[in-house]
């Protein structure tokens, strides 16, 4: 199940990015690919920070909590470490991708991404840290009072 929730996320983060207007996707629903034959590539390097706008910041703050959501699903919180790597790699793929379908894909956009894979690695970490502490505390505590039974 965990697969077929992966491949279905990836799916839709796709189509938010590849689509060709992402106003027209949220807003009507309205998935529309159009193919750029002779993409743009200097598009990638293209540094066009709109600080001052809402939309723009909710945007890259998606592109975070959506890679962040991929990397959780395809390493089944943490099981699978290589599901890490092959986040990042899709992040970069649907940039290049973005080129092909008039959108404007972005270096810094790999970076948000990535960022978000991290911070997914990170949850993972300081949960299993946090639950095998819990474990080994309660392991501890449990043998202990066996010992103390045996004493009696």
């Amino acid at each position: 199940m965990r697969i077929v929730l992966t491949i279905i996320w990836a799916l839709a983060l796709f189509i938010f990015t590849c689509s060709v207007n992402f106003n027209l996707l949220i807003q009507y629903h309205i998935i529309d690919f159009q193919l750029n034959p002779n993409p743009d590539w200097s598009e990638l390097l293209r540094l066009d920070f709109q600080w001052a706008s809402q939309d723009w910041i909710l945007r890259k703050i998606g592109h975070l909590f959506g890679f962040f959501i991929l990397a959780l699903l395809a390493s089944n919180f943490g099981k699978y470490k290589s599901a890490f790597y092959l986040s990042i790699i899709y992040a970069a793929l649907t940039e290049i991708l973005q080129l092909f379908f008039f959108r404007g894909g972005r270096i810094y956009d790999v970076i948000n991404d990535s960022l978000g894979v991290l911070l997914a690695y990170l949850f993972c970490l300081i949960l299993f840290n946090t639950s095998s502490r819990h474990k080994r505390n309660f392991n501890r505590s449990s043998t202990s009072f066996s010992k103390q039974e045996k004493h009696k």
